[in-house]
């Protein structure tokens, strides 16, 4: 089409200059014949006046010459008068015959001088009149006619003239629409997800707004979707078969899609969906009916067992601000988050309780930094006791937030906030210089010491600087080898264990210590324990818990302890609480037990009377 409209646009301005140049070369003729007329018109008066100087006695010898001097310009094209040769053969023949009549009134006038009557001088003026009269018609008629060709030319120059220019508008215009589809298409694909074919959320958030403005009456909800253990169908079935299942949950809600209503993939498993309804108990309903026809299809039924939704809900109608896509979203999934991994609960609304725990989030994330500043968080230790003499062998270190005017605060209330902020990082940094400070007093002053462990999150595990700055804290304080554990999330060993066995031989080149924190709690991979050189594990609390077989859950913890001193693992035993549990841990052979059975968290100085005072 392109190479078409080059063509045809070519040929069109090729033509457009051909009939300029005509157009042009013609007016340029009719400046000429103006002239010409002018001349003949001239010829035809002065003439008149040489016979009449003549016949009156009179004679204009100078007169007579510049008549001559005109008509042979007339008739050659050549001379001082700029006076050209028309293209006319009537012209010419009447230059011809005013020639010839010119010659004879001029040996008319000769006869005259010599004494002869002035009649016939008179009669030939007269006709040389007529002839020039109409030398004069011929060439006006002429200039006429050239003059209508070039108003025709220049009419089609015009034509062709708005031809190219409508061709082109038209051929722009075309291809306007043409880009503006194909940007439409591209924008349209890049602000789909490529897996599940449902937007991305940058996309979704601005339809929302765009939705939501244009109908600031209608009933809109935006429902937050997770799918729980989701982590552990890619592991177990592969990534093929989650990317399967995600495709096939996003193929089927697009499918009830109603009207201006939206689904986006917002990160991993995790979607975000804009419905409106008529009553929250409908979209409720509506959305439960769909999600079991999910978990019932064939993609899913014969794993259903591993794969729950939690799903948030929040109701423009609901909010005490002005309804905006990102807040909603936030909110959606702050609900979510209340009955994510909750037996029994699966969808919650974003309501008036949920938005007083939101606000009290805001305080805390608002807060976080100035407590920082202000010292206001405060190190526990918890003690860890020795199974066989209970002594306290050890401790771990755990972190409250001694809010001006408000107390303690729970952990529960602010790690959460702390690390959804990606602050967590900086108090465990925090806690474990204070922790280096307090082993570094104590060794200053003599008085006894035992290894600490301190937690270490996710984000500060995979902080590249995490190490060396911890080893400079370590060496700063003079902390010896073998005073500090490290405690690795059994998540984070799950994820990535490559990396984490990194971690642990470049803590041991350090001189700390490293333990895996709540094994047990259901990333657990036994086969891992052969390949990571961990110095301690601890076995998490849900092992002590009532379960309907005790022998059993026994054997296995019995099992477990036995395998990991075969590997020179130590044990610690944490969230033991009765003394049935500290009867059977003496009994299968763990080391330290760490829990309200023997000591709740307490605070420093508290911990130091224990260690001080008689055991």
């Amino acid at each position: 089409m392109k190479k078409y409209f080059r063509t045809l646009l070519l040929l069109l301005l090729g033509m457009l200059v051909a009939i300029s140049g005509v157009s042009i070369k013609r007016i340029s003729d009719i400046r000429d014949y103006g002239k010409l007329i002018n001349y003949v018109g001239i010829v035809r008066g002065a003439s008149q006046r040489v016979v009449k100087l003549e016949t009156n006695g009179r004679p204009d010898d100078e007169l007579t010459a510049y008549v001559e001097g005109i008509l042979n310009e007339l008739m050659t094209g050549q001379g001082v008068y700029g006076l050209v040769l028309a293209d006319c053969r009537q012209y010419q023949l009447d230059l011809d015959l005013l020639k010839d009549q010119w010659d004879h009134v001029k040996k008319e006038i000769g006869e005259v001088r010599q004494g002869a009557r002035a009649d016939a001088l008179i009669d030939s003026s007269e006709k040389l009149f007529e002839i020039a009269n109409d030398t004069v018609f011929t060439i006006e008629q002429y200039s006429g006619e050239m003059a209508e060709k070039t108003a025709r030319m220049i009419f089609a120059t015009a034509l062709v003239s708005a031809a190219a220019f409508a061709f082109t508008v038209y051929f722009y215009i075309r291809k306007f629409f043409q880009l503006k589809v194909t940007n439409e298409k591209l924008e349209e694909l890049t602000s789909r997800d490529e897996l599940t074919g449902a937007y991305r959320a940058d996309k979704f958030y601005s339809e929302v707004n765009r939705i939501m403005e244009r109908e600031p009456d209608a009933k809109f909800a935006v429902l937050y979707i997770d799918f729980e253990n989701f982590k552990y169908v890619n592991d177990v079935f592969g990534y093929s078969y989650g990317d399967d299942l995600l495709k096939g949950y996003a193929q089927l809600v697009m499918s009830r899609l109603k009207e201006e209503e939206l689904l986006a993939r917002d990160v991993a498993d995790r979607f975000v969906l804009l419905r409106r309804y008529e009553t929250q108990e409908e979209l409720l309903e509506t959305q439960k009916m769909m999600d079991e026809e999910f978990l019932n299809s064939d993609i899913v039924m014969l794993n259903r067992h591993m794969l729950t939704i939690a799903c948030g809900i929040c109701c423009a109608e609901d909010l005490v601000e002005e309804p905006e896509a990102v807040k909603m979203v936030n909110r959606a999934n702050f609900a979510q988050k209340e009955v994510k991994n909750k037996p029994g609960k699966h969808y919650a609304f974003y309501g008036e309780e949920i938005r007083q725990k939101l606000i009290a989030e805001m305080a805390v994330k608002d807060r976080m930094q100035e407590g920082l500043d202000n010292e206001e968080f405060v190190v526990y230790l918890q003690p860890k006791v020795g199974v066989e003499d209970g002594a306290v062998k050890g401790a771990e270190a755990l972190v409250r937030w001694a809010v001006p005017g408000n107390g303690l605060l729970s952990p529960g209330l602010f790690i959460p906030v702390l690390e959804k902020n990606h602050f967590i990082g900086k108090v465990d940094r925090y806690v474990f210089e204070k922790v280096c400070i307090w082993l570094h007093d104590r060794m200053a002053n003599g008085k006894t010491v035992v290894p600490i462990s301190v937690n270490v999150s996710k984000i500060q595990f995979y902080n590249p600087d995490f190490i060396p700055v911890y080893a400079g804290i370590k060496k700063q304080y003079g902390i010896p080898d073998g005073m500090l554990e490290i405690e690795l999330t059994e998540s984070a060993a799950f994820e990535h264990e490559e990396y984490l066995m990194q971690v642990v031989r470049e803590l041991h080149d350090n001189g700390f210590l490293c333990s895996l924190d709540d094994f047990g709690t259901g990333y657990s991979s036994l086969g891992l324990l052969k390949d990571l050189p961990i110095d301690v594990m601890k076995l998490d609390g849900v092992f002590f818990r009532v379960s309907v077989d005790v022998n059993r859950g026994h054997t296995i913890l019995k099992y477990i302890i036995d395998m990991v001193k075969e590997l020179n693992i130590s044990t610690v035993a944490e969230g033991v609480e009765r003394e049935e549990q500290v009867e059977f841990l003496k009994s299968a052979g763990c080391d330290l037990i760490q829990g309200f059975a023997f000591y709740r968290p307490m605070p420093v100085e508290q911990f130091e009377e224990v260690l001080d005072g008689p055991v």
